[in-house]
């Protein structure tokens, strides 16, 4: 694929969602621009940084929290 290309020189590796809201609130109050990214799987470029945003890749929050065998739902984290 290869079709969309960012831009950042700040990526961020979190690995608790305090972690993550920590980021947003200082960000959010500095006015600084962020992209979240799962698993870059996206067909659009929605998680590709275009003007040099931080980057919260989410890859580290990968548990699984539960999963009901009988129900078949699984509430895992969003890595």
């Amino acid at each position: 694929m290869n079709k969309w290309q960012g831009n950042s020189n700040l990526l961020l590796l979190p690995e608790t969602s305090d972690q993550i809201s920590l980021v947003l609130k200082y960000c959010n109050d500095n006015e600084i621009f962020v992209v979240p990214q799962g698993g870059n799987t996206g067909l659009v470029g929605g998680s590709v940084p275009a003007n040099d945003e931080v980057i919260i890749s989410l890859s580290k929050l990968n548990k699984v929290i539960s999963f009901d065998e009988v129900e078949g739902i699984l509430e895992c984290e969003a890595g």
